[in-house]
């Protein structure tokens, strides 16, 4: 290639992943310190430019959008708006931001170019709240909560040409990638109502969540992430299905939920205890969280997915987070496999991933900033290494796990009724993603790499297998025995001296599993004679009545009259 007198050939930058940590972690994901930017009174809403360069901020409780330089971090402008403004969304061409006063019954359109206020839409008593743009930049939908409604206004004439009826206080506005569906979120009926873009009514309403705030979904089209402020989850509907297939745990009054452009990671704004929490789209789990905020609301990705702004609703500021960084996930099993992302800079044009000594396949380049690659086998910690034409990477470790073993449950069997604490001994369960009784799912508690503890799900009697499923394979090579409860109906004879050594017949139902009789307080020695039929020696006792209860594995029963020493 010819090139001008002066001019240089830039050369191709070594590839950086993931951020330098001790090799004796599981943590390749580490999230850096926010930096605190202000910016006013009440700040809700957040929305960046496609090209990544600004973020516009509302700011409920002084009417103003904020505009914030990302290359300064720092506020570059201030727009006056409506009367509490709230939710801001940008057209995909960046040239536009439209901004819901919810107290003003307005919505306000900007010029990004000039960072002026070019036009106000009245919605009449409206009370919008959230709001999002078509994916062609021709209509904007609108959530109104006074009346229940969803606006929808065209932006070529900035008129409000319909109006669609939805459940109790709608609240948020999420398009689909291909504009064809509109989910609004419905605080008031704990539901999603579904709006085909074509026809502007409504063809479905999901139902189950509790409080949904601010959904996000996949760049594909395929899920939705809801936010249960209620809930403290997270639902993962399917929306071929429109079925609920996840329901993670572990957030504090999640607000809102935001994808980086891959969908591979989303992130989770929490009111409850000032975090945002970073999450697998791909196992649907949370990685990682970011902590220090103030009644965190809305949040922006920056398109590479690297940068994130979170609202301080709180305050009157916005923080700036670094997105998190390296191998998604940072383990797998010894028999490779494992789909991983490996997030970072100047990836383009990666010629070979190396796990330890060996190549990784399938690489796919996503962006400068994201690649794919398919794990091979190994063992132990290996570290993995991204070559370019710049170069090689920085080494970040990734861990292979041993797949589980199941060594022993104490105890072994327990009653239908459920509730026992099983101790689940073994290898390798330290990093368990599932753990099945039978066909109940339940959650161990992680004790060691040696040692779960689960309390036993109710079902009924007989053999239950238990799987464990960790991140290093399936096991399933114990069982838990549930057993009835017994049952006493009577005692033959009912009446002995004082002095014991009286032989009881006891008779009732699954008596074969017993461990204890007991006269009063006072333990009695027994001999089983079948499952109906069980053998006491009424021990020593002072005269009067007193209750005769077995005891088994299955629970414990009393004879319906008591035994009387005479």
């Amino acid at each position: 290639m010819n090139t001008s007198p002066g001019q240089q050939l830039e050369r191709p930058r070594p590839p950086i992943i993931g951020t330098a940590i001790s090799r004796d972690r599981r943590e390749a994901l580490t999230p850096m310190a926010a930096i605190t930017l202000p910016v006013g009174a009440g700040p809700v809403g957040m929305a960046i430019t496609p090209d990544g360069l600004r973020a516009y901020v509302t700011n409920y409780g002084e009417a103003s959008v904020k505009v914030i330089s990302t290359a300064t971090r720092a506020v570059s402008a201030t727009i006056g708006v409506g009367i509490g403004p709230w939710g801001a969304a940008i057209t995909s061409d960046g040239q536009l931001v439209y901004v819901a006063n919810y107290g003003g019954n307005t919505v306000s359109v900007i010029a990004t170019a000039s960072n002026t206020l070019v036009a106000t839409i009245d919605l009449g008593t409206a009370n919008p709240v959230g709001l999002a743009v078509t994916p062609d930049n021709s209509r904007v939908y609108v959530a109104c909560q006074a009346q229940n409604e969803v606006r929808v206004i065209d932006t070529a004439t900035r008129t409000d040409i319909a109006t669609i009826p939805v459940g109790v206080g709608p609240r948020n506005i999420t398009i689909a990638p291909n504009g064809q569906r509109v989910y609004v979120s419905e605080e008031g009926s704990n539901a999603i109502s579904v709006i085909d873009t074509v026809t502007n009514t409504v063809n479905a309403v999901l139902t189950g969540f509790l409080f949904p705030r601010v959904p996000a979904i996949t760049p594909d089209g395929t899920r939705l992430y809801v936010p249960n402020y209620g809930g403290n989850t997270v639902d993962v509907v399917n929306l071929a299905t429109n079925a609920v297939i996840a329901s993670i745990p572990g957030f504090t009054l999640p607000f809102m939920v935001t994808m980086t452009n891959s969908g591979r990671l989303a992130y989770v704004t929490n009111n409850g205890d000032g975090t945002v929490r970073a999450l697998s789209t791909t196992t649907n789990t949370v990685l990682s969280s970011y902590g220090g905020l103030n009644v965190p609301h809305f949040l922006a990705a920056s398109p590479d997915g690297r940068t994130l702004y979170a609202t301080n609703h709180g305050n009157t500021s916005v923080s700036v987070l670094a997105g998190l960084t390296g191998l998604l996930p940072n383990q797998g099993p010894t028999g490779g496999g494992t789909l991983v992302t490996i997030i970072g800079t100047h990836l383009t044009g990666t010629t070979a991933v190396r796990f330890g000594t060996r190549l990784a396949t399938h690489i796919v380049v996503i962006s400068d900033f994201e690649i794919s690659v398919i794990s091979p086998a190994g063992q132990g910690v290996v570290d993995v290494t991204v070559t370019t034409p710049g170069g090689t990477s920085n080494p970040v470790p990734f861990y292979y796990i041993p797949p589980p073993r199941i060594g022993s449950l104490v105890p072994a069997s327990g009653p239908a009724a459920g509730g026992t604490t099983v101790s689940v001994n073994g290898f390798n369960l330290a990093t368990v993603t599932k753990m099945t009784i039978g066909t109940t799912t339940v959650t161990p508690t992680v004790v060691s790499d040696s040692l779960l503890t689960v309390a036993t799900p109710p079902t009924v009697a007989g053999t239950a297998p238990v799987v464990i499923t960790t991140v290093g394979g399936i096991v399933g090579n114990a069982n838990f025995t549930y057993l009835n409860p017994p049952s006493v109906t009577g005692c033959t004879p009912a009446t002995g001296p004082a002095a014991g050594g009286t032989s009881v017949t006891i008779n009732g139902t699954n008596l074969s599993g017993a461990t204890t009789v007991t006269f009063g307080a006072t333990t009695a020695s027994f001999s089983i004679a079948s499952d109906t039929r069980i053998f006491a020696t009424a021990p020593a006792h002072a005269t009067g009545a007193v209750n005769v209860t077995v005891t088994g594995g299955g629970g414990s029963a009393t004879a319906p009259s008591p035994y009387r020493y005479t």
